[in-house]
């Protein structure tokens, strides 16, 4: 049974089991990329939260986490990898989508 497979898959992915982890991936899934200060507005954290989540993504191999020089400054770039695309589709089959 799907949902049978949905929870194993939850359940098995200790990185993926905390929803707002689950939720930064499948955003950038469908943008490619996010600024931090978009995910920061998206996902009303605060700034250490959101970074701590992108951390456990990134070692993981889930997404990169590219810090861009700017006139205000280094800011940072979060992009999706091959691997997070992989999880993501995962999830959406067992969706049905």
């Amino acid at each position: 049974m799907e949902l049978e497979k949905l929870i194993k898959l939850l359940k098995d992915n200790k990185t993926l089991n905390v929803s707002v982890r689950l939720g930064i991936l499948l955003g950038l899934y469908y943008t490619r990329s996010a600024w931090f200060k978009e995910l920061l507005e998206a996902t009303k954290l605060n700034k250490a939260e959101l970074y701590q989540h992108l951390r456990v993504l990134h070692r993981e191999g889930y997404i990169d986490i590219n810090y861009v020089p700017t006139v205000e400054g280094k800011r940072i770039k979060v992009l999706i990898t091959k691997k997070g695309e992989g999880v993501v589709k995962q999830y959406l089959e067992l969706l049905g989508g």
